[in-house]
């Protein structure tokens, strides 16, 4: 059953109360909204409900329900991408503002809670391609985060939502310079990523700050393995979520399943990734995050296990969102393909064309490859799919032990083989091969609208960047940014960019 949000209920309460806050408006974080807080990062959204709607009788003045009702419309949009839910919902900013607007202004919680709630309804804008009005509210949570650090230094959880700000800031591609300059925010990954890891890491005895390490934990280490150098890092940050020294029962928080999976996909741990996944619970009572089912997916297909298609069908079925669903389809159509049935496997790659949006890069490569309209060299396939789960000695030996003219039938395959054995050369550390088939496939394919030669120029950046070969490492990125490919773009803009601000503060100054 569609879990269903009581809109006339909760509006109606914040009329009620208006009044209540406008006179002796407070932010009290005692055990109940604690409480309500950890439901949420459960997404037990019923559950928080009911603890907020108690607050709100037991003490109407207090404001921290306010913006706890806030994560709660931010978490529905941000898993769920319904825009009906969305016109819905985006009402509700400017009502939870208004109150919280009422509070004692020489309290941290005031600019924090208002600085989040703009924070939380950009990203959720961002889901829906509203751009200007998305950075527009960056820039006032980050004025409000910025100035809550200059009053109350020692009010560390504001650096949490500072420390995102100050990621967003830095890896903004230069085709969107507009949405920087309508930010009006400076910043970078190193800098963001400090401030979020003095709350990640935090030992100390205060409850709340404890709270909020979890949601620290996920921003850091994920953007760690999307945009550091060393993405084995963030294996060892999401290490913090450990049972034996975090709260167990948030350990099955669907947010965090997602963090640890992914990482570990990332990292090639696809079957202890998969384990993670295998083991997670659905219930009722738990909002649905139906990409899981997604990412286990990949993890099965990662492994080639065809009954994969399952799960990519029952994503497509039920998620009514926008992204990944042209994915999902090309991941149908991949299966289709390694069991040899073309006819299946041209009937659903056309299924790409009238399904989802092409907003994020995962969708746009399925696009693209629908429009390509022609049957993938399975070998090279095989290939991609063992490599991004790990297994990199059998996608190695899948390449080596076919005569290679039997599956190169283009120059597109020309080049995702020397990209592939780049690839796999770079993760098992024969860095001089990887080097020569990176160059050859940059030089191959930088003209082309695939991704290998872009993707290939940033590989070598990361190479020559942990050599300390500064310069070679600038430009392979400025390459990675110029070489004008119409797959997985937006990405590696935004990891190249992170490598060029790395650069400019470890090159000597002249």
């Amino acid at each position: 059953m569609r879990w269903r949000l009581p809109f006339k209920t909760f509006l109606l309460s914040g009329a009620f109360l208006f009044f209540t806050y406008s006179s002796s408006a407070q932010y009290l974080f005692n055990d109940q909204c604690q409480k309500a807080y950890h439901a949420i990062l459960l997404l037990r959204f019923d559950e928080a409900r009911n603890l907020i709607e108690s607050e709100q009788h037991q003490n109407p003045s207090n404001l921290i329900p306010v913006y706890l009702e806030n994560y709660i419309d931010f978490l529905t949009l941000f898993i769920g991408e319904n825009r009906l839910q969305f016109e819905e919902l985006k009402g509700n900013k400017s009502n939870r503002i208004n109150l919280l607007e009422k509070g004692n202004t020489g309290s941290p919680y005031y600019r924090f809670c208002l600085a989040e709630v703009n924070l939380q309804w950009a990203f959720a804008r961002l889901k829906f391609g509203d751009y200007t009005a998305a950075a527009l509210e960056i820039r006032k949570a980050y004025q409000l985060f910025t100035e809550n650090q200059e009053r109350f230094p020692a009010f560390i959880i504001n650096k949490t939502g500072l420390g995102v700000v100050h990621v967003i800031a830095g890896i903004v591609p230069d085709n969107y310079k507009w949405i920087t300059r309508l930010m009006g925010v400076e910043g970078s990954v190193e800098k963001g990523l400090q401030e979020l890891q003095e709350i990640a890491e935090y030992k100390g005895q205060d409850k709340i700050v404890r709270l909020f390490r979890p949601e620290a934990i996920f921003f850091m280490s994920s953007i760690i393995a999307n945009l550091q150098k060393d993405k084995h890092e963030a294996l060892e940050k999401i290490a913090l979520f450990d049972a034996q020294t975090f709260d167990e029962m948030l350990v099955k928080s669907p947010l965090i399943i997602y963090a640890r999976a992914s990482i570990l996909m990332k990292n090639g741990h696809n079957d202890e990734a998969l384990q993670i996944l295998q083991e997670r619970t659905t219930s009722g009572e738990t909002y649905p995050f139906l990409y899981l089912d997604y990412l286990e997916g990949i993890a099965r297909l990662n492994r080639l296990d065809l009954n994969s298609k399952e799960y990519f069908n029952r994503y497509v079925s039920s998620f009514t969102g926008l992204n990944y669903i042209k994915a999902a389809y090309q991941k149908m159509a991949w299966c289709e393909a390694l069991k040899g049935d073309s006819v299946k496997y041209f009937e659903t790659i056309h299924l790409i064309e009238n399904k989802g949006i092409a907003m994020i890069d995962e969708d746009k490569q399925a696009e693209s490859e629908c429009n390509i309209w022609r049957f993938p060299s399975i070998v090279l396939l095989r290939a991609r799919l063992l490599f991004d789960g790990g297994y990199y000695n059998r996608a190695l030996n899948e390449m080596l032990d076919n005569p290679v003219k039997s599956y190169i039938k283009s120059r597109k395959d020309l080049t995702e083989y020397t990209y592939r054995l780049a690839r796999i050369y770079h993760e098992t550390g024969n860095i001089p091969k990887a080097l020569d088939y990176y160059r050859q496939t940059v030089v191959r394919g930088k003209n082309e609208i695939f991704y290998y030669a872009a993707a290939s120029a940033y590989q070598m950046g990361l190479i020559y960047e942990n050599m300390g070969n500064y310069n070679m490492a600038d430009s392979c990125y400025r390459k990675c940014i110029s070489i004008k490919t119409l797959e997985y773009k937006t990405s590696l803009n935004q990891k190249a960019k992170a490598g060029l601000n790395r650069l400019k503060r470890m090159q000597p100054k002249t």
